[in-house]
């Protein structure tokens, strides 16, 4: 056994049975880490993946900055 583990065992030895329990599963997270942050996609995660299968980039250009103009003007014609 190694100094770090016999350190480890002293005070594993001097803890009471209550702090030992939480110990327990602290290490047991470290032994084999939880499923918490899997890298197996979730369900909607593979839904989101197959529909950006289907988008594509449009086929026309649009001046958004003429058009927001245009329906502006469209809104507040009749304010003054």
């Amino acid at each position: 056994m190694t100094l770090m583990q016999e350190q480890a065992m002293d005070l594993i030895k001097k803890m009471s049975d209550e702090k030992i329990y939480y110990l327990i599963h602290l290490l047991e997270d470290f032994v084999e880490p939880s499923t918490l942050y899997s890298t197996e996609p979730t369900a909607s995660q593979r839904a989101y993946q197959n529909l950006q299968k289907f988008r594509h980039r449009g086929t026309v250009e649009r001046d958004y900055k003429a058009e927001l103009c245009t329906a502006l003007e469209e809104k507040y014609e009749g304010i003054n």
